[in-house]
């Protein structure tokens, strides 16, 4: 029984941190694009 603990405790840790790395990424991605989409305005709409 208390492998079974112990088997479930590991596979959760690691079902979390894939989950958090893929959400990661996501954030990362979508503020790189936010990023290019600020550098490519005109400077006057950014005044």
């Amino acid at each position: 029984m208390g492998l079974v603990l112990i088997g479930m405790l590991v596979a959760s840790m690691v079902l979390l941190g894939m989950w958090q790395r893929r959400m990661a990424k996501k954030r990362f991605l979508e503020a790189k694009r936010k990023l290019r989409e600020l550098n490519s305005m005109p400077e006057s709409d950014t005044n």
